[in-house]
């Protein structure tokens, strides 16, 4: 079982979705199951019903709802691939055809269970496709790609949308990301599926500069910070004006994380230059997003 996205980077706050990978193996001559009160199956199919029975008793409605909303699209080939993957094949497809955006997505790849031997070869074969990823122009070109991509689909729901903003956590994300599969293969022990820490990992390497990491760190957890807050006081999509109730805690937390503020306007004001400075760090480590 391999955690990605926040779950990977133990970053998870409330309402996040908990994004996962299922990889399996088995001897070459176990072509099917074996049991003698069951039918037997192809191994593969034996394999993908053992994920759908799993993803269905992580998601099961308690009392309370859910448990987690799972979310499986960054597997092997999305939607279109199968629940469960062989090692095998998560191997050749990083090998052959995966998007960089695929290979930054495993930078936050993180095996949390399953037999000691199988979570061995399962973090080298992440830690080889993060080392394959590519030439460096190729990787900074696909990321801002990506980036402006998420741009024109996802636009930031108003002016608390601290994740899909210019310059918003997404773009912190994308640097450390894009970084750290440009340097991968000469320093994999950089690598951290915990943002914070693969840019402190960075600048401890010499690849980036310590005034550039301690903004991002800086930013990191300022955005960290407003999301969860807003997401546990109003959930996933806030208005643009804020409720008292909201809004106290808001700025105490924000206060807390390193904001400079004493009222929402000045909030808001922090956030915006926080959020340019952020975005020219991006242009200048990752690229110029276009249109």
């Amino acid at each position: 079982v391999v955690a990605l996205g926040k779950a990977g980077g133990r970053e998870m706050m409330s309402g996040s979705d908990l994004d996962l990978m299922l990889i399996y193996d088995h001897p070459e001559d176990a072509s099917e199951s074996r049991g003698r009160d069951i039918r037997r199956l192809p191994s593969s199919q034996w394999f993908v019903r053992a994920a759908h029975a799993y993803v269905a008793a992580v998601t099961a409605p308690g009392v309370d709802g859910p448990l987690y909303a799972v979310d499986m699209r960054l597997r092997p080939s999305g939607n279109k691939g199968p629940v469960a993957v062989s090692l095998g094949a998560f191997r050749r497809y990083h090998a052959g055809s995966a998007w960089t955006w695929e290979r930054m997505a495993l930078t936050r790849a993180r095996v949390i269970a399953g037999p000691p031997a199988l979570r061995a070869r399962v973090e080298a074969a992440i830690t080889e496709a993060m080392a394959d990823a590519g030439a460096p122009d190729r990787i900074r070109a696909d990321a801002a790609a990506m980036r402006a991509r998420l741009t024109r689909d996802l636009p930031p729901y108003g002016r608390w949308d601290v994740k899909l903003r210019p310059g918003g956590q997404i773009e912190v994300e994308f640097i450390a990301q894009t970084l750290q599969l440009i340097h991968a293969l000469a320093f994999p022990r950089l690598c951290s599926q915990t943002t914070r820490v693969a840019l402190t990992r960075l600048t401890e390497a010499g690849l980036l500069n310590g005034a550039d990491a301690a903004l991002l760190i800086r930013a990191d957890r300022i955005w960290r910070t407003v999301q969860g807050m807003l997401r546990i006081t109003l959930g996933r999509s806030p208005r643009n004006e804020l409720p008292v109730a909201s809004a106290r805690p808001l700025l105490r937390t924000a206060a807390d994380a390193g904001a400079e503020a004493v009222d929402l306007p000045g909030l808001l004001a922090t956030l915006d230059a926080l959020a340019r400075d952020v975005r020219a760090l991006f242009v200048r480590h990752v690229g110029e997003i276009g249109r």
